[in-house]
């Protein structure tokens, strides 16, 4: 029936799971198989060779286990792909609303400042004609004060003067009053 395991070509492929998973895993299998086709016996006259069925199909098992374990993490990366796209897209969606919002806000906002420069400036004109016209009438004012004083002091010196000189003509009068 089976020939001695030492005569067997496939005694040195190793049959076990490769402890690693997915492309690796499957490369691994691939290359024992190929491995396997490149050691086999060759059917005399032909390019075909003999496998050891056992092997072979302990292989193709494992290529089975892989497989599926690949198309999973193919899937799950498809999965997370799709799930982190959608999420960019959400951000970007985020983003995009809070720069138009913020940018009528911007754009009212400075309406609204631009409104308020204007009306602070005719305030400003106005109070600044206020403060010259009030000036202009404290000026008017002080400037009467003023003249006032001023034309009180001139009657003042005036007074003094006139009292003065009819002081001194009081004392010539007197002088020439005494020595005659």
């Amino acid at each position: 029936m089976d020939a001695p395991r030492q005569n067997r070509p496939s005694e040195n492929f190793d049959v076990e799971p490769h402890p690693e998973e997915g492309t690796a895993e499957i490369l691994y299998v691939l290359d024992q198989l190929e491995d396997m086709v490149g050691v086999s016996k060759r059917v005399p006259f032909s390019n075909k060779v003999m496998v050891e069925e056992e092997f072979f199909l302990d292989l193709v098992e494992q290529l089975r286990i892989a497989i599926p374990t690949e198309v999973r993490q193919a899937q799950r990366v498809v999965r997370d792909r799709e799930r982190i796209i959608a999420e960019a897209q959400m951000e970007a969606s985020r983003i995009i609303e809070a720069a138009r919002s913020r940018a009528e806000y911007l754009i009212s906002e400075n309406g609204i400042l631009n409104e308020a420069r204007q009306r602070a400036e005719q305030l400003l004109e106005q109070v600044e004609d206020r403060k010259k016209r009030e000036l202009g009438e404290i000026d008017v004012y002080a400037m009467e004060q003023f003249n006032l004083v001023a034309q009180a002091v001139q009657d003042s010196l005036d007074i003094v003067d006139r009292a003065l000189h009819e002081t001194l003509s009081e004392i010539d009068r007197a002088r020439n009053s005494v020595g005659r």
